[in-house]
């Protein structure tokens, strides 16, 4: 009986078949993104604006206080938009609005909480959610691309044994699939009147995906 693995394939075979390989690794987040926001509305642009950057100045105050570096605080959106109410079948100018949004990044998980409740007391009014991550996410990333390729080979020698024909070990092409993220992402709301909010952090899961092409022969 003919041996399932052979060393090296011969650059002429045409006999190929194609399989997906995907490997797995999860770890815990050591990172976390969160987007807070400051929102302030005046009749006078000029108040709107001197209101929002008091309260945002406050809310970076409380932060620093807390242990965020300077370099982990971003501000990724600053807008100024005007408010009309409808008044006898007209739009009239009512007041502006103004919004000042942060990205934080947060080296401590267990810190989470404590950076909401702390930028909530000191002006922060909007939330879009908190994203876990891995500092070295790269490493985790290799590890699994390792799984992505042991997975493909045995998915191929699963295969060969079914039909009976023995397989070349060495692939004749192997390509990386781009990784798609799934790292973890919770929306969040808050309030004026917010407490720390338990964040309970979950597992990063690091996924890689390779398309492998092995050759095989017919047995004579």
């Amino acid at each position: 009986m003919p041996p399932w693995h052979r060393p090296t394939p011969p650059t002429t075979s045409r006999a190929a078949l194609t399989v997906t390989g995907q490997g797995t690794v999860s770890a815990k987040p050591d990172t976390v993104l969160i987007a807070l926001g400051v929102r302030t509305e005046h009749i006078h642009i000029q108040e709107a604006l001197a209101d929002n950057a008091k309260r945002t100045d406050a809310v970076i105050g409380a932060l620093k206080a807390l242990g965020v570096q300077t370099e982990d605080l971003e501000t990724t959106a600053f807008s100024i938009y005007p408010q009309y109410e409808h008044h006898n079948g007209a739009d009239v100018l009512s007041s502006y609005g103004v919004e000042h949004w942060l990205e934080i990044t947060v080296r401590d998980p267990k810190k989470a909480g404590a950076i909401y409740e702390a930028a909530v007391a000191h002006g922060a009014n909007l939330a879009r959610g908190l994203e876990f991550r891995l500092a070295n996410e790269q490493a985790y990333y290799q590890q699994a691309l390792t799984l992505a390729v042991k997975n493909a080979k045995e998915k191929a020698l699963a295969i060969a044994r079914a039909l009976g024909l023995p397989l070349y070990d060495t692939p004749l092409e192997l390509k990386e699939q781009p990784p798609a993220r799934s790292t973890p992402y919770h929306p969040a709301v808050l309030s004026i009147s917010s407490s720390a909010p338990p964040v309970q952090t979950q597992d990063v899961v690091i996924t890689a995906v390779v398309e492998a092409v092995f050759a095989y022969s017919f047995i004579s």
